[in-house]
């Protein structure tokens, strides 16, 4: 798994830098609690290339929207940069990766990476023979530290050692996820991924009037928004039970769907964002 990984990577540090991800979750249950489980993650960067020309237009003593020159220029800079870390696998090169790698009763369906310069996305597709192995997943790369990879590489840490930001939620993509059989119903449970949390400002709180922390100033946060104007997380479950209840933020059919932007998570209570996501069905 180390090739997927290293493309979960540079997407994380992208999205860490950049905010404008889309990340969707996805699971499909059946009765015996086995199914098939999706995750895809995608960034778009033209919104932070178009800062960074804004940013150095100011940084020149300049005013105004950058011009059309400034922003290609900007893009090319980027571009150049992004090349240089860049080491995209092929699907079937992923899917040997992945028989190696994977939990026992979890296998990787189908698997795609497109890169589109300013645009990155993978999609991945594993099936199961039951559903809580789904947060035994990890596929984060790991050396021995100060190990060196290719020329110009920087050595990669221990698991856990990670430097400061954001977590990675390409490393566990169901670490959250837990799937409880309680007798005569099932109760489903997991955490939205929100990378841009602690961008944002403030944690989770513990009570339900309790504040979320310092909030940036006006420009910054308008700054930030501007970055994070495709941000969007997305959750999906099908199952073939009846539903007792669920915060889900809205329904396709039988598919309950939790779908969150930045603007949805900013007016959150800190009690209902540690709940998260919840699901009861009855068997």
């Amino acid at each position: 798994m180390r090739k997927i990984a290293g493309v979960l990577g540079l997407i994380c540090a992208l999205v860490v830098s950049t905010g404008c991800f889309d990340i969707e979750q996805s699971l499909t249950l059946n009765k015996d609690l086995s199914g098939k489980a999706g995750f895809k993650m995608g960034v778009d960067m033209e919104p932070m290339v178009l800062f960074m020309a804004q940013m150095a237009r100011g940084m020149e003593g300049k005013e105004g929207e950058p011009t059309a020159a400034e922003i290609e220029k900007a893009k090319k800079d980027f571009l150049t940069k992004k090349k240089t870390k860049d080491d995209t696998p092929s699907p079937e090169q992923i899917k040997a990766d992945a028989k190696k790698e994977l939990p026992k009763g979890v296998e990787l369906l189908d698997a795609s990476v497109k890169d589109e310069g300013l645009r990155i996305g993978v999609n991945l597709l594993f099936g199961f023979d039951n559903v809580n192995k789904l947060a035994q997943i990890k596929l984060k790369s790991k050396k021995p530290v100060g190990e060196a990879g290719k020329k110009g590489e920087e050595p990669e840490m221990e698991e856990g050692e990670g430097g400061p930001g954001p977590k990675n939620p390409a490393e566990s993509p169901f670490s959250d996820l837990l799937v409880k059989d309680e007798g005569k119903t099932i109760l489903i449970t997991s955490k939205p991924m929100n990378p841009a949390g602690d961008i944002m400002g403030g944690g989770e709180g513990e009570g339900e009037d309790e504040a979320k922390g310092p909030e940036p100033d006006a420009e910054t946060k308008k700054m930030i928004e501007k970055a994070f104007k495709n941000f969007r997380i997305a959750f999906r479950i099908s199952a073939p039970f009846e539903v007792l209840e669920s915060n889900a933020t809205r329904k396709e059919g039988s598919t309950l769907i939790w779908e969150y932007d930045l603007k949805s998570l900013e007016k959150m209570k800190p009690k209902q964002l540690a709940e998260g996501i919840k699901v009861r069905y009855k068997k």
